[in-house]
């Protein structure tokens, strides 16, 4: 698999060199640490929570006011209860029935988790995204472009959502 981080040209050059100019077992070293050097980059990344806005560093608090944090009204209604934040796809085994849905955001594969969720919460999106549409699809509470919500909120910390008004308050 570890061919996938290795570019184009690299590989180009590996393939012509070894038919003539190098051994296999050299061009197979050069490879060999290309691709080692790209995964790590990649899963550094992975863990990696992206900015907000590229290249600001975000003001402490700068999206709550007072007692709730202000998002992006999503899908009507209000709930109560514990978060459960998934950071991919591995955690979705472990979503407890009920729960708010906590994540970066959302797609077509994670909609099994909506039917668990009593409540979503995504740090990114807006009323159009499939997060928000799923979730008025199935009468949801949602709140929609949170900043840092799979950081700010810790799986069993109890939250009331309101995705009327697209705030979410700490209970």
């Amino acid at each position: 698999m570890d061919v996938y981080f290795i570019n184009y040209e690299p590989l180009d050059e590996a393939i012509r060199a070894a038919n003539g100019q190098h051994s296999p077992a050299e061009a197979l070293s050069v490879l060999t640490a290309i691709a080692e050097q790209n995964k790590a980059g990649y899963q550094a990344a992975v863990v990696r929570t992206p900015e907000w806005e590229h290249g600001r560093t975000p003001d402490a608090g700068e999206e709550a006011d007072g007692d709730f944090i202000k998002g992006t009204a999503g899908s009507p209604g209000e709930v109560e209860g514990e978060v459960f934040v998934v950071h991919s796809p591995e955690d979705f085994s472990s979503f407890p029935d009920g729960a708010i849905l906590v994540a970066r955001t959302t797609n077509p594969a994670w909609t099994a988790l909506f039917y668990q969720a009593s409540g979503v919460i995504t740090e990114s999106g807006g009323a159009l995204s499939h997060g928000a549409v799923t979730a008025r699809e199935l009468g949801l509470p949602a709140v929609m472009a949170v900043r840092d919500a799979t950081s700010r909120f810790t799986s069993g910390q109890r939250v009331t959502v309101n995705g009327s008004n697209g705030t979410v308050a700490p209970v």
